[in-house]
């Protein structure tokens, strides 16, 4: 599948610099990321709000930004459709003319009422914004951005400020819109619900940089876990050694250890491992373990608990680690799992990864 967008650039902002380089195909991207890691300001530049410093920008074979050739196509030029956080409906216009406002010819006003429609906006039209719940008017602010058949969408966090369920409906929506029209999406978040439910492809964001760029599917693979979600925050890295102890290796740091599936591959010496927080399991204390768990069980206090629709999120503080663990709600119902209180957990062996030194500095 050839490329629609092609995109190399560098911006200094005050102390802060972006050094971008990202291609998108007929896909949807996500641009995934921590709070302050240049996503935003990514957008802005490639919808021409910003202008970069150097590098090169093409969209569908059209060159829109090159700092060797001092081409600089403006914002209103460019054919790309914009939706920030803020929305930026036109207060005093109503929802048709707001969806109207950047189409001309005689068929503008049958446009602007075919994509409202689209949008399960019918009846609507004669209302003003200030008359719209939340998810109407991040409809109508689709509507407006993909009447003019863009031939890229900058969804900029769109659906942060509603709630789950709706957040969830939207979500799906955009999916059989984009199935639809076939636009090109690059979608900004920091939220991990919205990377699984909607990306082809998801671009890791920190410090300005594109760390990763992979295939959504790819999320999940130990070593995309290893070298890009403990960045963000997710998941358990713990640097120690390897050590050989009564024919079985171990993983130790200063106050603890983890037994290790055997490997022909791994020597004694410095290492680094990564844990999956759906592969920490917890224990219940009056309950026989599993021989496999038994030689990891570690004791721990739950610092802090967070539930996320479907799923339990705890961050639990032991061995002098922040462990990260995640389940399933309707899991270990009968345990108490609140913050402040002890718990025990455990991590089979096989489910440990060990880094070599080059995935350890990319992981960091």
């Amino acid at each position: 599948m050839k490329d629609c967008l092609e995109a190399t650039f560098f911006k200094r902002l005050g102390n802060f610099s972006l050094d971008v380089s990202l291609r998108l195909k007929e896909e949807i991207g996500v641009l995934f990321g921590p709070s302050g890691a240049g996503k935003s300001q990514t957008l802005k530049i490639l919808a021409g709000i910003v202008k970069p410093d150097k590098g090169r920008i093409s969209l569908m074979d059209r060159l829109l930004y090159d700092s060797s050739s001092s081409v600089f196509i403006r914002a209103a030029k460019r054919k790309i459709g914009l939706v920030f956080q803020e929305l930026a409906l036109f207060p005093h216009l109503t929802v048709l003319e707001n969806v109207a406002y950047g189409l001309k010819g005689p068929n503008r006003w049958h446009l602007a009422k075919s994509w409202l429609d689209a949008m399960r906006l019918e009846g609507f039209y004669d209302r003003m914004p200030d008359q719209l719940s939340g998810g109407q008017r991040q409809r109508v602010a689709l509507a407006r951005a993909l009447a003019p058949k863009p031939d890229l969408l900058l969804l900029d966090e769109p659906f942060s400020a509603l709630e789950g369920p709706l957040r969830r409906a939207l979500r799906r929506e955009l999916k059989k819109l984009f199935e639809r029209v076939k636009t090109p999406i690059l979608y900004v978040t920091h939220d991990i619900e919205d990377v699984c439910s909607l990306a082809n492809r998801v671009f890791i964001m920190r410090d300005g940089s594109i760390m990763a760029d992979l295939e959504a599917s790819k999320l999940w693979d130990p070593l995309s876990q290893a070298n890009i979600w403990h960045s963000l925050g997710w998941g358990t890295l713990i640097r120690g050694e390897i050590a050989i102890d009564d024919g079985y290796h171990w993983f130790t740091w200063q106050k603890g250890r983890l037994r290790l599936s055997p490997s022909k591959e791994l020597t004694a010496g410095k290492a680094t491992v990564f844990i999956p927080p759906d592969q920490i399991k917890l224990i219940y204390p009056n309950l026989p373990v599993d021989h496999e768990l038994q030689p990891n069980t570690q004791e721990g206090t739950i610092v802090e608990k967070m539930e996320i629709n479907g799923s339990v999120r705890l961050y639990i503080f032991g061995a002098d680690v922040e462990w990260h663990a995640e389940f399933s709600k309707d899991s270990y119902l009968t345990l108490n799992l609140r913050e402040g209180h002890p718990i025990l957990f455990s991590i089979q062996p096989s489910s440990i990864t060990v880094l070599t030194d080059e995935e350890c500095c990319s992981a960091n």
